[in-house]
C-alpha cells in the first residue's frame, strides 16, 4: 500500500529532544500539520523529523523496523514479556542516521523534504514555520559538528552542509568541477541529473554556484565518509577532516 514511513522523536515543550527515543512507524498520509503526532496537554509529544514516501509502506516499515532491531525497545511485564514496540532506543544519533542514509540510498528510497512542504503550507504563519523548520533540524542533529581545514585555511561554517559544500567547492577549484562532476551527483549543472528525490530547485539541500548545483544531503559520518572517498580517488592532498562533539 502506498504511503509514507517516518522517523520520530519525543520532543518537550519548549522544543527540545529529550533523550534518543525514536519511533519508525507509518502512515497513509503526511500532512505538515501532523509532524507533531499527538497533541496532548502531557509535557512531551511526538515530533517527525524524517519522511520516506513509499508505494509499500508496510514492507518499507518493515525492513527498517529490521535494520535498527538492536536498538529496539522491549518491554517487560511480571505478567507479560518480550513486548516488542515501534520505538528504538538510539545511543549515537549520528550513527543512526548514518545507516539510515545508507538504507535509503542502497534501496533507492524518496525522502519528503520536509521544508518545503512547510513552505508551502498556507495555513501556517511564518513564525509557526520557521519553528516547526528548526524543531525538524534540531531533531535530525546532534550537537556534533564537520570541521574542514585546507593548507591552515579554516572551511568550517556555521552548518555541516553549508561546511561540504565550502569542500565540494574547493575540491572542484583543484580538480576542476568537470571532474568532480564525474564522481558522484554531488555537483551537477541541471536539476535533472540529480537523484529523484532531490530535483526540487528549492531545496535548501541544493546550493547553487554560478553554473553547478551543489547536493549536501546526509549525516554528518556520511558526509565525511564521502569527503575520504573523493580525496582517495583524485588523490588530493592538504586537507584536515575532523568530527567535534561539543
Amino acid at each position: 500500500m502506498e504511503g509514507y514511513v517516518y522517523i520520530a522523536r519525543i520532543i518537550d515543550h519548549g522544543g527540545k529532544f529529550v533523550n534518543g527515543y525514536h519511533k519508525i512507524g507509518l502512515s497513509k498520509q503526511y500532512k505538515v500539520r501532523e509532524t507533531q503526532l499527538n497533541s496532548t496537554h502531557l509535557p512531551f509529544d511526538v515530533f517527525m523529523v524524517r519522511v520516506f514516501e513509499t508505494d509499500n509502506m508496510k514492507k518499507l516499515e518493515g525492513l527498517l523496523h529490521i535494520c535498527f532491531e538492536d536498538y529496539r525497545v522491549v518491554k517487560e511485564y511480571d505478567y507479560r514479556k518480550n513486548i516488542t514496540t515501534e520505538w528504538f532506543n538510539v545511543s549515537d544519533i549520528d550513527m543512526f542516521n548514518d545507516r539510515l542514509d545508507k538504507f535509503i540510498e542502497l534501496m533507492n528510497i524518496d525522502e519528503v523534504d520536509m521544508g518545503i512542504s512547510i513552505d508551502n503550507d498556507g495555513t501556517m504563519s511564518q513564525s509557526e514555520k520557521d519553528l516547526v523548520k528548526s524543531n525538524i533540524d534540531n531533531g535530525r542533529n546532534t550537537n556534533s559538528k564537520l570541521r574542514i581545514e585546507y593548507n591552515g585555511h579554516d572551511l568550517t561554517r556555521k552548518y555541516n552542509y553549508e561546511t561540504f559544500f565550502e569542500f565540494l567547492k574547493k575540491v572542484g577549484e583543484i580538480v576542476g568541477y568537470d571532474k568532480l562532476m564525474s564522481f558522484e551527483p554531488y555537483v551537477v549543472k541541471n536539476i535533472e541529473d540529480l537523484p529523484k528525490c532531490f530535483q526540487n530547485p528549492d531545496s535548501k539541500q541544493i546550493i547553487e554556484y554560478g553554473e553547478y548545483k551543489f547536493l549536501t544531503y546526509g549525516s554528518i559520518r556520511k558526509k565525511k565518509r564521502k569527503i575520504n572517498q573523493i580525496l582517495d580517488y583524485f588523490n588530493v592532498e592538504g586537507f584536515n577532516i575532523d568530527i567535534q562533539t561539543s
